[in-house]
């Protein structure tokens, strides 16, 4: 009983350690938890060259968006671990 007793002394004080792999024990600012936007609709019709850069455009740019997002949210988890 004394052993066990012993075991769970040294497992609970090696629970209270902190290791890098921990989660950051807050929440991440909400403007890197947006989700990102979803592809342009496209009609169902034939588009115009002008149309095809515009929605193109528009993907790129959300596409921009969403890569700086979850790079600003990498560098807040790789911060917030150490």
């Amino acid at each position: 009983m004394r052993t066990l007793q012993l075991a769970a002394a040294c497992l609970l004080v090696a629970s209270c350690g902190s290791t890098a792999t921990d989660a950051p024990r807050h929440a991440p600012p909400p403007s890197l938890i947006l989700p990102c936007a979803v592809p342009v609709a496209l009609p169902e019709r034939s588009l115009t060259d002008q149309e095809v850069e515009v929605f193109w455009g528009r993907d790129r740019a959300a596409l921009r968006a969403c890569g700086s997002r979850q790079a600003g949210l990498a560098g807040w988890v790789q911060v917030g671990s150490h």
